[in-house]
Order: C-alpha cells, then sequence, then structure tokens
C-alpha cells in the first residue's frame, strides 16, 4: 500500500471549510460519509469525504458494491484515493477501506492513498499488522431460500436432538442398572437434596395453580350447560379431565418450567467452571454423579407431586360446586364417584414415569450443552424449558390418542 504523508495546506483548508459549516448550521451534512469516482485517461480518481465510521458500514459497502461493478478489469491502471476530505475515521471504517483496496487490487488496479492523516496511517498500519478475515458484502437473500435455509436448520437441530437423547438415555439406563447392582454406589445425598427441592418445595405452587384451574373448569361447565339443564353432569367432567389430563399435564409443565431449567443451570454452571472436566479427569462419571440422581428425584417426585395436584383441581371444583350447584361436599364425592371411574386416574398417574424421565434427561442435557460464557448458559436453560414443555405436550397427546383408542 503506497502511503503519501498528510497535506498541510489541503488540511487547514479542510479545518477552516469545517469551522464555517458549522457556523452556518450544516455540519452533519457536510459530515455525511461517500466517496467520488472520476477518470483522468488512464487513471481513475477516488475522492473519500465525511465521516466513515461503524453506523454507515452497511451503507457505504453497498455503494464500494457499486463502484467494483462500475469499473472493470483495470489491467495495470492506477487509482489514486483522495483522502483529504476523510473528517473522522473509526476502526470499522478504515477495514472498509482497506477492503475496498483490495477489492479493486484484485480485479487488477494498482491503488494508492493520498493525503492521510498521520492518525489515519497508525491506524492502517495497526490494521495491516494482523490478519483479518476478508468481509463479504451481504446480499439480500430471496425470502424462499432464507426459509428452506431455517426450515433446514430447524430439521438438522432436531435430528441431532433426537440422536444425543437417545444416547442420554442409554447411558442414564447402563447407569441405573449398575446402581441395581452396586446399590452402594447411589449418592443418597444428592437425591434427597434434589427431591426437597423438585419435589418438596413445588407442593405449594402446584397445589394453588391446580386448585385455581380445577375452580375455573368447574364455573365454566356449569355456566356452559345450565343452558341444557345438565349442570350437574359438570362434576363428572371436572373428574375426568383433572384425573386424565389436567393433574398430570399442569404438574408435569410446572415442573418442567422450575426443576428443569434448574437442573439446566446447575450442571451448566459447572460446566462454564470446568467442574466437570476436572470430575472426568478424576474418573468420577459424570452421568452417575449428576445426572442419575437428578433423573430418580424427578421419577419420585412427579407421580407424588401428581396426585397432589388431582386432589387440588378436585378441591377447587368443590368449593365452586357449593355456590354454584348449592351441593355439600358429601353430596360432590357422591356424584364425582358415580360418574367417575378409577381406570381415569391411572391413566393419568401412568403417564408420569415417562414425563419425569424427559423434564430429567433433557434439562440435564442441555446443561451439559454449556459452553463457557453466561449468554450459553441462558440460551441453554431457555431450550430446556421450551423443549420440556413442548415434548410434555406431546407425550400426553400420544398418550391420549393411544388410551382413548384401546378404550381406556
Amino acid at each position: 500500500m503506497a502511503i503519501v504523508g498528510e497535506n498541510s495546506d489541503g488540511h487547514s483548508q479542510q479545518r477552516r471549510r469545517r469551522r464555517a459549516d458549522k457556523r452556518g448550521g450544516i455540519a452533519a451534512a457536510s459530515n455525511r460519509p461517500d466517496l467520488e469516482w472520476s477518470r483522468d485517461g488512464e487513471s481513475i480518481a477516488l475522492r473519500v469525504f465525511g465521516d466513515w465510521q461503524v453506523r454507515d458500514v452497511r451503507r457505504l459497502a453497498v455503494t464500494i458494491r457499486k463502484l467494483k461493478f462500475a469499473n472493470r478489469a483495470g489491467n495495470g491502471k492506477s487509482v489514486f484515493v483522495d483522502m483529504a476530505g476523510l473528517t473522522a475515521l473509526d476502526t470499522a471504517g478504515a477495514m472498509l477501506l482497506l477492503d475496498m483496496k483490495d477489492h479493486l487490487s484484485a480485479q487488477g488496479y494498482v491503488v494508492s492513498l493520498h493525503k492521510v492523516r498521520e492518525a489515519d496511517e497508525i491506524l492502517f498500519q495497526l490494521i495491516s499488522r494482523h490478519p483479518r478475515e476478508k468481509s463479504e458484502i451481504v446480499q439480500k437473500r430471496s425470502m424462499v431460500l432464507s426459509l428452506i435455509r431455517d426450515v433446514g436448520a430447524v430439521v438438522v437441530s432436531l435430528w441431532r436432538d433426537v440422536i444425543e437423547m437417545t444416547a442420554m438415555v442409554g447411558q442414564v439406563t447402563v447407569a441405573l442398572l449398575m446402581l441395581c447392582i452396586k446399590p452402594w454406589r447411589i449418592r443418597y445425598t444428592s437425591l434427597i437434596h434434589h427431591l426437597e427441592h423438585a419435589g418438596l418445595k413445588a407442593v405449594l405452587i402446584i397445589s394453588l395453580i391446580c386448585f385455581l384451574i380445577g375452580a375455573v373448569i368447574m364455573q365454566q361447565s356449569v355456566e356452559q350447560l345450565r343452558a341444557y339443564s345438565a349442570e350437574h353432569f359438570s362434576i363428572d367432567m371436572l373428574g375426568i379431565l383433572a384425573l386424565r389430563e389436567v393433574g398430570v399435564l399442569l404438574t408435569s409443565i410446572m415442573i418442567a418450567g422450575r426443576s428443569g431449567a434448574a437442573f439446566t443451570a446447575e450442571i451448566g454452571s459447572m460446566k462454564m467452571r470446568e467442574e466437570v472436566d476436572a470430575m472426568r479427569a478424576l474418573g468420577i462419571d459424570p452421568v452417575e454423579t449428576l445426572i442419575v440422581p437428578r433423573v430418580l428425584a424427578m421419577l419420585i417426585a412427579l407421580p407424588l407431586l401428581t396426585f397432589i395436584g388431582d386432589i387440588m383441581c378436585l378441591a377447587g371444583g368443590a368449593m365452586i360446586a357449593s355456590q354454584m350447584l348449592e351441593i355439600d361436599l358429601q353430596s360432590f364425592m357422591q356424584r364425582l364417584n358415580d360418574g367417575v371411574e378409577i381406570r381415569h386416574f391411572y391413566v393419568g398417574l401412568i403417564k408420569t414415569p415417562f414425563v419425569a424421565v424427559i423434564i430429567g434427561i433433557v434439562g440435564t442435557l442441555e446443561g451439559m450443552r454449556v459452553r463457557g460464557s453466561a449468554e450459553s448458559l441462558g440460551t441453554h436453560v431457555r431450550a430446556s424449558v421450551v423443549k420440556s414443555i413442548f415434548l410434555v405436550i406431546v407425550l400426553d397427546a400420544m398418550f391420549a390418542i393411544a388410551l382413548t383408542a384401546i378404550g381406556i
């Protein structure tokens, strides 16, 4: 790169011109970055002016792209870049000017920068000392291609999740079998700790949510069935919905958002501090130490929480029934016993082990994916909650369709 020293007279004139522009109130317009070019025989003159800073890099890149198309292959022609009109330059603007020089040089031009200020010359030299990737001018992609790309990325991500979840299920299964053979290896302290946090401390919030939802279901059922003089059937509807779907679904979603996210954050923090790598270096299996206690805690806690959620749904419905149907608790229980079979309770309960495994596996797997940054931790915590809730709803829908199809 040929860089000629600063032209003192030119800069003095430029400073006087800027002061005059400020007095005239047009400083902002005079500092707008741009460039002009003209031909002079076999040479091309480029004039750079304004503030070449990061806020205008995108627009300037488009201008340079048009400039490249305006000047065809040079075959050794010279390009003189006059920088006397440059009023401000930061690192992004300097890199863009160097990229412009590289683009023109690749077309066969001999590019030289003239009237460069001393501070700008130092900036060019600092950038030139370090190798940099050539920036590609971002071109607009068509909407169809963008949609195809996004769909493809989602499919690949889903396939990767399926493979990794399957592998994690296999590792947890092997670890559980080994613990059955060697029960003294079970980490009871860790198991009880996670039972307390994932189970006992979740009782209050799950009870409150299920109580309110049960009350809402009962109130809406009575209002809709009253038009047909069938409001007493609302107790049957509440019992079937609460025991088969609502209790297990609300409990699972709450646990996925509460405990699943906590699992991801805990293991992710350990990954950030390289504690998991240290465990492997000491010969400690992270699956047996970190993942199995959490999955076991979920397998124990979720059925119990689901049972509590079912009871609270019915309690909320009983409270509304006493007000809207004017029946006491004994009559409510008698109607519930006559209209709801015990199989509905078993249908809801049988889903809980599968849901518990999904929440535990997804939460711990996303934690193991965390890399060494807070942004990565936040991303995987969010992914854990979204994936867990999505898979819980999908699994519940599959069970509902399958069990109804076989008459259960």
